[in-house]
């Protein structure tokens, strides 16, 4: 009889071990709970290319908000440096914008908004004028700009950036030469290239027009490219 009480003992100790080994032991559940617990895990960050964290990705070019849009809105900020109108008065019209109007409303040819492209003509004193907008990538523009006034020829290649105008001809047109005449295109983005043929020279003015074709100049992803 002395024997259960031993056996008692045994199973209530049996019992307790078992409740501290279900409570304590990493991935085991308690008797009366749910599940085992698992320990709290996250998925790696995707959002960037594999081993790349990102801080040294190209950006995307941005479009320039304080660039002109359209060919008219260059032909209105254009400098006389580039084109000389004969009507402006500037003591009572700024910018010759008046002058500007009245050579639209008499002069204009072609106005192309949709290719970037205007041909305006002469009359006496008053130069022809062609213009062509080529769009680079980050939304600004390269302006061509070509006049004519009695066989006297002068093209520029322009950029305007923050309210100021350069002639970058050296450095965007590959093999510049005042000595080419540049066809500006209506459509397409192709510069023809001409060697210019002088009919008449003086000490102040060169009279000339297109000789051979020399080759083509083609745009694509903001500068040109010769192509023969």
């Amino acid at each position: 009889m002395k024997s259960m009480p031993i056996r008692i003992v045994l199973a209530a100790f049996v019992s307790i071990l078992g409740v501290a080994a279900y409570g304590s032991a990493p991935g085991l559940a308690a008797p009366n709970d749910k599940g085992p617990v698992m320990a709290a895990s996250y998925a790696p960050d995707h959002s960037s290319p594999a081993g790349d964290s990102g801080v040294n990705a190209t950006p995307t070019p941005k479009p320039s908000t304080d660039q002109p849009r359209t060919i008219r809105d260059f032909f209105m900020i254009l400098p006389e440096k580039y084109f000389v109108l004969e009507g402006c008065v500037h003591e009572t019209d700024k910018d010759c914008k008046k002058a500007k109007l009245d050579y639209l409303k008499t002069f204009t040819e072609v106005e192309d908004t949709t290719n970037g492209y205007f041909k305006g003509g002469c009359d006496g004193a008053q130069s022809c004028l062609e213009m062509t907008i080529f769009k680079r990538p980050d939304g600004t523009y390269l302006v061509a700009v070509a006049t004519e006034s009695e066989m006297i020829i002068d093209q520029y290649f322009l950029d305007y950036k923050g309210g100021h105008w350069n002639d970058v001809a050296a450095q965007m047109i590959p093999r510049y030469s005042r000595k080419n005449i540049y066809e500006l295109p209506r459509t397409g983005t192709t510069v023809k290239v001409f060697a210019k043929k002088v009919t008449d020279k003086g000490p102040d003015y060169e009279i000339a027009e297109k000789g051979v074709k020399l080759y083509d100049l083609v745009w694509k992803d903001g500068k040109f490219s010769i192509r023969k």
